[in-house]
């Protein structure tokens, strides 16, 4: 059960990574940006005393409440519904033949996708005291993890199109 509950949240971690690394990539090619630098606009932080700029990485880079990490959980729900949806979608036709999926089993997998998300991640916060510990990392194990996630859900992704095969 551990090794299910740091998995996740290395899923997680690298989720919020992803996103907060387009998230700035973002802001370079991100013509909207423009509008902060027009004179009113300047004038109008200066006054209140803030720098927009960071105040954007601030929304984006929080780690309870910030859109990375809202991003990040909603992908890694969304990557493991679909996970469980195909690997039951192969069981059933493996199992019985051509049956299709109705209702309930998309049901099923929602339950059983936000039941393990919220014990082994979201529940009293503890995905925080995971982020710690891997923001720690060197830059190889960052590296390796994201690609083992990004891998994760290449896999998601074929085991779908094989169910839909099948």
């Amino acid at each position: 059960m551990k090794r299910i509950e740091n998995y996740l949240n290395v899923l997680h971690f690298c989720f919020y990574r992803a996103d907060y690394k387009l998230h700035l990539f973002a802001n370079k090619i991100n013509p909207f940006l423009l509008i902060h630098k027009l004179p009113f606009q300047k004038r109008r932080y200066e006054k209140l005393g803030i720098d927009i700029y960071k105040e954007i990485d601030k929304a984006f880079g929080n780690k309870e409440y910030g859109i990375s990490m809202i991003v990040a959980g909603g992908a890694m729900l969304g990557i493991l519904f679909f996970f469980f949806l195909a690997a039951l979608n192969i069981l059933l036709k493996l199992l019985s033949g051509n049956i299709t999926l109705s209702a309930l089993h998309f049901i099923f997998c929602g339950i059983l996708t936000v039941a393990l998300s919220y014990f082994f991640v979201f529940k009293k916060d503890k995905y925080l005291s995971y982020f710690e510990q891997f923001e720690e990392w060197g830059k190889a194990d960052k590296i390796k993890y994201g690609l083992l996630s990004f891998a994760f859900v290449l896999l998601v992704f074929l085991l779908n199109i094989l169910g839909l095969k099948m």
